[in-house]
């Protein structure tokens, strides 16, 4: 990244004083305060803030007139000087004119880890404005609840639908399977059809520099109808590589795994529900990225027992899971318990059960924004709360 980028990327701090503050009310603030930020993340400004910080009453106009409707903001506010009082007034009177935001106390030594993770947030969705999500085949007909127009794709995170068909992969002219992915997949078992995977993976590969994506999703299934070879492994490739690649052309998948990518530098598992109650989900999928998995074995795909899916046990003891309704207006999210990694044949391969809270078993049976759901090892709750909110959606947990 050129230091230009770099400077553009920090956040931009505001103090808030009232207008006839001396210099040395600002200097006082700036030295108690400046432990809750990492120095290369942020930047005192005059305009534009991303943070209003108020040291003072008596800066309510200073603060109404540095916002913009339909813009995030975060509040800092203290107990001393009456900055909370104003931070108070100047948090409903947003409120009142769609500009959304959050208050924090300045003095709580947990507000820093709250700023950090605000940082990666507002970066990542930066980053994301502009991007090329390049979309092989259709949509797959069962999903009747996950189509996104590319419009609101567009308007609401700056994602540029590409569409393309597969007759425009000539796999036929590809002659040889990349060393790297031999090396990862081991080329055990039958090695024709691994290296039918491999040309998949290379003509899949091959249209990121040709139409500058950024990610891929790939109606799958005809590919398989057609030639007998699943894009499975080539999708946990291209997720290894860094390239976010959803199944089944799954834009509503595709476009929370790019967010994702640049919110928290980690690709999701995309997942089904193959089955929720109350208190547990059971999470499948023929494929899942590499880089996530503790180990894996190559196995059959499910649904049609034809070619090459991964079997493998994902990482960590907890899991964030996520998914965006098809409006974009919401954002699912929860954090998840690991209980199990059972190896059901009559599900798909790759397959994790996790213990959910009570809401999250009320949102899985009564309100789910659809099947696929995305499942990122850890907790990266609070850092997608903070993205979903800076886009102007509802978080649901």
């Amino acid at each position: 990244m050129n230091s230009s980028n770099f400077i553009r990327d920090r956040l931009r701090v505001k103090l808030l004083a009232f207008p006839s503050a001396e210099i040395s009310v600002f200097d006082r603030a700036k030295k108690k305060y400046m432990g809750l930020f990492n120095p290369d993340e942020m930047e005192f400004v005059n305009d534009k803030p991303d943070v209003l910080m108020f040291i003072t009453g008596g800066s309510e106009h200073l603060a109404i007139e540095s916002v913009q409707e339909y813009r995030f903001y975060l509040l800092l506010a203290s107990a001393e000087g009456n900055s909370w009082a104003a931070a108070t007034e100047v948090k409903a009177w947003m409120n009142q004119h769609n500009i959304r935001s959050i208050l924090l106390n300045a003095d709580d030594p947990a507000t820093a880890d709250v700023l950090t993770e605000y940082y990666h947030a507002h970066r990542g969705i930066r980053n994301l404005h502009g991007q090329r999500l390049g979309v092989v085949g259709n949509s797959s007909p069962w999903l009747v609840a996950s189509s996104i127009s590319p419009y609101l794709l567009h308007s609401k995170l700056g994602i540029e639908q590409v569409d393309i068909s597969w007759d425009d992969i000539m796999f036929n002219e590809i002659q040889q399977v990349s060393p790297d992915f031999a090396s990862l997949f081991g080329m055990a078992g039958d090695r024709q059809e691994l290296v039918e995977s491999g040309k998949i993976y290379e003509g899949l590969a091959s249209l990121v520099p040709f139409y500058r994506l950024n990610a891929v999703a790939v109606e799958c299934f005809p590919l398989v109808n057609k030639t007998g070879h699943t894009a499975c492994l080539a999708l946990a490739k291209l997720n290894y590589d860094g390239i976010p690649s959803a199944c089944e052309a799954d834009i509503c998948s595709a476009a929370a795994m790019m967010l994702s990518a640049e919110v928290c530098n980690a690709i999701p598992w995309m997942a089904n529900i193959a089955f929720a109650d109350g208190s547990e989900v059971l999470l499948a999928h023929c494929t899942a990225p590499v880089n996530h998995l503790i180990n894996f074995k190559i196995d059959s795909h499910f649904e049609t027992g034809k070619g090459y899916s991964l079997a493998g046990h994902l990482k960590g003891e907890e899991v964030t899971i996520f998914r965006f309704d098809n409006t974009l207006n919401r954002m699912f999210i929860t954090l998840a318990e690991v209980t199990d990694h059972p190896k059901n044949r009559n599900a798909c391969r790759t397959q994790l059960k996790a213990k959910i809270k009570e809401s999250a078993g009320r949102y899985f049976t009564e309100t789910p924004f659809g099947n696929h759901h995305l499942v990122l090892p850890g907790n990266w709750t609070e850092r997608l709360k903070l993205a979903v909110l800076i886009v102007g959606m509802e978080v649901l947990e």
